[in-house]
């Protein structure tokens, strides 16, 4: 029988990747791995909403488990244009090796979650094993979605830049991903509750429609519309950071006349 919220969601990131992929180029350098990260979470979406159409698999229920993942780097990378636009000073390099070390912290995760539900999925021995694997696997993933609240938080009481149009810009976007992370959260501890308890009515591709709704797919839209509609309030943020940038920079001395 056709999945009517698969039909949903699958219409639902069709028409949201359609602004992203536009947010992508109008950001710029700064938000290129923001903004590439949600168009990767709403593709994952497409694909797993079109498996789950006619169709309860193993594929439907890793691809449920994985896409909590971009989403997630997609909020940090959102966050790391943020601070680039309103923290002055703000250490580059350490920034990235933040982001870098953030990342490999989802993407294990994301790795346990994904091997552990397979194992589960097709019943293999021993499920304990399996299920302390996927266990952990979201655990990490809970611990991640802890460590960008607290970094969020940090970046509110950052020293503010001297310019403030990209002060603004960065204040938006904080703001954006502030609510977001609310609904990220309801997402990442449903999918917790769910692997913990092994609860029927909890599994997010054949359970209870209505947690489905209300713990799953509603969570995830709303952190991707407010991220959607941030980003086209900020769109001009990437232009003025590379103005200002430019402007900065000393002109090289002109060789005398000879």
């Amino acid at each position: 029988m056709t999945n009517s919220l698969s039909v949903a969601t699958c219409a639902i990131y069709a028409v949201l990747a359609i602004p992203v992929l536009y947010l992508l180029f109008r950001h710029g350098r700064y938000g290129l791995l923001g903004w590439l990260f949600l168009f990767f979470f709403c593709t994952i979406r497409i694909i797993g909403g079109a498996l789950s159409v006619n169709d309860t698999s193993v594929a439907a229920n890793i691809i449920s488990s994985v896409g909590l993942s971009p989403l997630l780097l997609a909020t940090a990378s959102i966050l790391h244009e943020a601070r680039h636009y309103r923290i002055q000073p703000l250490d580059k390099k350490m920034e990235w090796v933040s982001v870098l070390a953030y990342h490999m912290l989802v993407v294990a995760g994301v790795a346990l979650t994904a091997a552990g539900s397979v194992k589960l999925q097709e019943h293999k021995q021993p499920l304990d094993k399996a299920e302390n694997i996927a266990k952990a696997g979201i655990s990490i993933l809970a611990v991640a979605w802890g460590v960008l609240v607290g970094w969020t938080g940090f970046s509110f009481i950052a020293p503010r830049g001297r310019n403030s149009s990209l002060a603004r810009a960065g204040n938006v976007l904080l703001m954006a991903i502030a609510f977001s992370l609310v609904f990220i959260g309801i997402r990442v501890f449903y999918s917790l509750a769910a692997l913990c308890t092994q609860r029927v009515s909890l599994n997010p591709v054949t359970g209870s429609l209505a947690i489905r709704v209300v713990l799953g797919f509603l969570p995830e839209v709303i952190a991707t519309l407010a991220c959607i509609f941030a980003g086209f309030r900020t769109q001009g943020a990437a232009l003025l950071a590379h103005v200002e940038k430019v402007a900065s920079v000393p002109p090289k001395p002109s060789k005398p006349w000879i």
